[in-house]
């Protein structure tokens, strides 16, 4: 049974007249009595009992019907959430990423904006632990994580590409101690006061730097806060070398941004992903060019 003879039965019964379906349906009356009589062939029922007075739907013919309507009101409910997926990727992006990645996908954003002001951008900062997990569950249409080759590999639902290998800093203010210094090690921060964005990676970030978490003095998601605190106090911030790297605090100095290290620095791959099941919108790959190519300008 396929659509066209769904739609002829239950028109027919509707009608209770082939030719008044026929008509309804823009195809000749001939035609959908051939559909008909090919449909209960197929099914080896009787699905009408017709007489010149029209057609009446037999006990089998009304369990078809009942079953045809339900499907095409499916099929109808389905192209209509496909139209409207089709025409939200033309104009809308759904973005899941690690705060790290917040002021070069703003400023990404601003820049794409002004050249294309009808696209709209729904932005998600998640703990790069949690991110993976809560990728697969709800439509995005790409994500920016900090991750190790091996941990993506794990993962057999996403594809991933690789975007920049940078490392871990930290920034300080003209108050702070470190001011002076090109590059510092975690043995000397042990001692030092800590600000920190509310859904960086922690443990990843304790792990690497031997940080004592007495010494964080404030958790929070507002970034101007943060940066603000580093300016005016002697508190330390953890980030990577291309967060805040053109915003105007640290092009003017106010804050600078020192990289971490001990014999090497401390580094660390960022990838997009995005899930093999969906294949990414025109308008998400000319958003993710733009990305990349503010990354190279950034870096």
């Amino acid at each position: 049974m396929n659509f066209e003879q769904m739609e002829h039965i239950v028109c027919a019964a509707k009608e209770m007249s082939i030719t008044k379906a026929a008509e309804k349906l823009f195809i000749s009356p001939s035609g959908m009595s051939q559909s008909i009589t090919q449909l209960e062939n197929e099914l080896g029922i009787k699905i009408f009992n017709r007489s010149k007075q029209g057609v009446i739907p037999t006990f089998e013919g009304e369990i078809v019907i009942s079953k045809a309507i339900t499907l095409l009101s499916t099929i109808k409910e389905l192209n209509k959430e496909i139209d409207e997926i089709k025409n939200r990727s033309d104009t809308h992006l759904k973005i899941l990423t690690a705060p790290t990645f917040s002021s070069i996908l703003q400023e990404t954003m601003v820049k794409y904006n002004s050249k294309k002001n009808d696209v709209t951008f729904e932005v998600v900062e998640e703990n790069p632990t949690n991110m993976i997990q809560n990728f697969s569950k709800l439509d995005y249409d790409f994500a920016l994580i900090p991750s190790t080759i091996k941990e993506l590999k794990k993962e057999k639902f996403i594809r991933f590409e690789h975007l920049y290998k940078g490392h871990i800093c930290i920034a300080v203010g003209k108050k702070s101690p470190f001011y002076s210094y090109e590059t510092v090690s975690p043995s000397e921060l042990i001692n030092a006061k800590i600000v920190m964005y509310k859904n960086s990676d922690y443990k990843t970030l304790q792990k690497i730097s031997k940080m004592n978490p007495k010494n964080v003095v404030l958790k929070t998601n507002r970034s101007s806060l943060l940066y603000e605190l580093v300016k005016e106090s002697q508190a330390i911030l953890y980030l990577h070398n291309f967060s805040i790297r053109n915003r105007p605090m640290v092009l003017n100095g106010d804050i600078k941004i020192i990289p971490l290290k001990e014999d090497t620095f401390f580094e660390l791959d960022f990838w997009l992903i995005y899930l093999q099941s969906k294949n990414r919108s025109s308008l998400a790959i000319e958003f993710i060019e733009e990305l990349k190519n503010q990354f190279k300008n950034n870096i």
